[in-house]
């Protein structure tokens, strides 16, 4: 479903889809540094961002299961009487602000979004912006939240720290079991021998990349595939692959034992209320197989313009 999404609901080529989906997330990721918003709220936005595009088409003009006679009843504001990519990026940050506990004042986020895209107002860079553009402007982003809300029915949940939480606690797992000495043999390896005072550090290494593939996947469709902790293990895999480790099954067996007491709830007497189970190696492949082919993609240069 997710590979035939290009055609069947944008009626686009995959490598457009991509494209708009790439820089709605950028354009996400500016504007909320610009407001130093935290990364669980921007992640959030670029997630809702996704989810929203995964049911209307990227070359829409209004929402794909509206007719156009609803879509003129709800849409009041005269600006951007058009679904527009980019004030759905921001209307998914603004709302994620709200979701994250980082909740900015619209008039920030216009002020922001003016600064990042002073083209969309009909402005150039360091134009300043008056103060008919702000109302407008933040008229369209208000009802776009709306529109958001009612889309997406109120699916807000988003759960990119856990799946930042999980990795790290996995991948500090693992590198702890590397540096005991009661199982020597059981252990993953690389091709080359390392000291244990070399083991913290490559640790600290791996958490650092593993921690920019997290956040690389919000701009992917895995989001859409799996949740949080199916992410993580995912990424963990990913990241012993990058450093060109060869895996033990039975130390992985360790580290999926780990995973599962990482995702089992119990009540105040211990008893099991939840658990899950560690995914299996070709589901760990194909969050691997999809980050590789994001970083593939990006290297490409891009023929599509960024808002047509």
């Amino acid at each position: 479903e997710i590979q035939r999404m290009p055609s069947d609901i944008h009626n686009l080529p995959a490598e457009k889809v991509n494209h708009y989906r790439y820089i709605g997330c950028e354009l996400i990721a500016k504007i909320g540094e610009g407001l130093r918003m935290y990364q669980p709220a921007l992640s959030c936005a670029c997630v809702l961002f996704t989810r929203f595009y995964s049911r209307n088409g990227f070359d829409a003009r209004y929402p794909r299961e509206w007719e156009e006679q609803e879509w003129r009843d709800f849409w009041h504001p005269k600006r951007a009487p058009l679904l527009d990519k980019r004030v759905v990026a921001v209307a998914s940050l603004f709302l994620a602000g709200k979701i994250e506990d980082n909740p900015k004042k619209v008039g920030d986020v216009v002020k922001q979004f003016h600064a990042c895209s002073p083209d969309y107002f009909g402005h150039q860079a360091g134009q300043d912006l008056s103060p008919h553009d702000q109302t407008q402007v933040r008229d369209v982003i208000l009802q776009y939240e709306q529109l958001l809300l009612m889309e997406l029915e109120f699916d807000m949940i988003v759960e990119a720290p856990v799946a930042l939480n999980q990795m790290a606690l996995l991948l500090k797992y693992i590198g702890r079991i590397r540096q005991s000495e009661e199982e020597p043999s059981d252990v993953i390896h690389t091709l080359t021998n390392l000291g244990v005072s070399d083991l913290h550090k490559e640790t600290i290494d791996m958490l650092s990349v593993a921690k920019e593939f997290v956040k690389d996947s919000l701009l992917t469709t895995l989001w859409l595939q799996y949740d949080a902790p199916t992410i993580a293990i995912g990424i963990v895999w990913m990241t012993l692959k990058w450093y060109g480790y060869q895996f033990n099954m039975g130390l992985w067996g360790r580290v999926e034992a780990q995973y599962k007491e990482l995702n089992t709830k119990r009540d105040h007497s211990k008893q099991v209320l939840h658990s899950m189970e560690a995914p299996s190696v070709a589901t760990m492949e194909d969050v691997g197989e999809q980050m590789v082919n994001y970083y593939l993609d990006r290297r490409r240069p891009s023929t599509t313009p960024e808002y047509p």
